[in-house]
């Protein structure tokens, strides 16, 4: 094999590699929540409440709560207390 047909197979190598742990754009590749809890929080003390639908990139739904001190937490969308607490904003937006 001759010199250039080696490098060439070297870099196309190399190039296979290093695509390989590049994440594609836009595709999340895992579910945000690896642990939930069901315990109730106040509401007072939640800033904001994200709903993420399942999908390719988990088989599950999740429910973030983002704290007023920052602090995010993975809920049990299961959970009575969150039911009772999305379904009390989606009355206030109707309103």
């Amino acid at each position: 094999m001759n010199r250039t047909a080696a490098v060439t197979i070297l870099i196309l190598l190399l190039c296979a590699i290093t695509a390989q742990g590049i994440p594609i754009p836009g595709i999340q590749g895992r579910c945000k929540c690896i642990r939930t809890t069901s315990r109730s929080i106040d509401p007072k003390y939640m800033k904001s409440m994200k709903y993420i639908p399942r999908g390719s990139h988990c088989v599950t739904s999740e429910i973030i709560v983002t704290m007023k001190n920052g602090k995010k937490l993975c809920v049990n969308p299961k959970a009575k207390w969150v039911k009772i607490i999305i379904k009390a904003k989606k009355a206030t937006r109707l309103n």
